[in-house]
C-alpha cells in the first residue's frame, strides 16, 4: 500500500465528511478538517468511529493510513510544512482556550469553543463524546483562579445542575462570579442562550 502524503490528501479530496485533509512532511500524519456533516457524525458516533471510517475510505483506494490523525473543524492558519509537522506532533488538547472574555461589575464571561479532538471526550464517552461534569467544575475553578483571585480546589459543591449535553464542537458561554463574603464561586455555562449546566463552589482566596 502506498503511504506517500500526496496520496492520502488525494483519496480524502471530496469525502462527504470534510472539508480539507492536510498531510504531515516529515511526520506521517493527517489533519482532517470536518465540514458540517463530519461534526455531526464526530458528535453522533465518536472520534474513533469516525476515524474507523475515514480509515476504511483510505484502505479502498489502496493506501495505508499514517499513526497520526488530528480532527479540526477549521483549517490552521498555517498550512507551511513546518506548521503541519509542529501540529500533528503536539499533544491533543485537553482544555478549551477563551475565544473572548470580558468582565463587567465582577462577573467574567468568556465564550469557549470546545475543541473536536478534546482529548476528554475519548473515554466520556466513547460513541458519544459528551463534555464531562467533573470537568466543567474543573474549568470553572481554573479560570476563575487568575481572573477572581480563587484557589484552583474547592472544598464543597453546591446546587450543581447539569440541564444540557455539552459536545464536540459547542461555542458555550462561561459566566463567573465570586461572593467573597461567603467564599463562594458561581459559576453557570450557557449553550445557544439556554442554561446548560451551574453550580456554587466553595474556595479560597489565593495567597502570594
Amino acid at each position: 500500500m502506498s503511504s506517500e502524503p500526496h496520496a492520502l490528501t488525494t483519496c480524502l479530496d471530496g469525502h462527504p465528511w470534510l472539508a480539507g485533509a492536510h498531510a504531515g512532511d516529515t511526520v506521517s500524519g493527517v489533519l482532517l478538517v470536518l465540514n458540517a456533516d463530519g461534526i455531526d457524525a464526530l458528535r453522533q458516533h465518536g472520534r474513533q468511529a469516525l476515524l474507523d471510517h475515514v480509515q476504511a475510505h483510505v484502505a479502498a483506494y489502496g493506501v495505508a493510513s499514517p499513526p497520526i490523525w488530528r480532527v479540526l473543524d477549521a483549517a490552521p492558519d498555517d498550512l507551511s510544512p513546518h506548521a503541519l509537522d509542529a501540529l500533528l506532533q503536539s499533544p491533543r488538547p485537553d482544555h478549551a482556550a477563551p475565544l473572548t472574555e470580558h468582565e463587567q461589575d465582577g462577573i467574567w464571561t468568556l465564550v469557549l469553543q470546545l475543541p473536536p479532538d478534546l482529548i476528554h471526550f475519548d473515554g466520556h464517552f466513547p460513541q458519544a463524546p459528551v463534555l464531562p461534569g467533573v470537568l466543567q467544575v474543573g474549568w470553572a475553578l481554573a479560570l476563575a483562579a487568575p481572573r477572581l483571585g480563587t484557589s484552583m480546589h474547592c472544598r464543597e459543591m453546591e446546587s450543581l445542575k447539569f440541564q444540557q449535553l455539552l459536545r464536540p464542537c459547542d461555542e458555550v458561554e462561561l459566566t463567573l462570579r465570586l461572593d467573597a463574603a461567603r467564599g463562594k464561586l458561581h459559576f453557570a455555562y450557557h449553550l445557544a442562550g439556554a442554561h446548560a449546566s451551574s453550580g456554587r463552589l466553595c474556595v479560597e482566596q489565593a495567597h502570594g
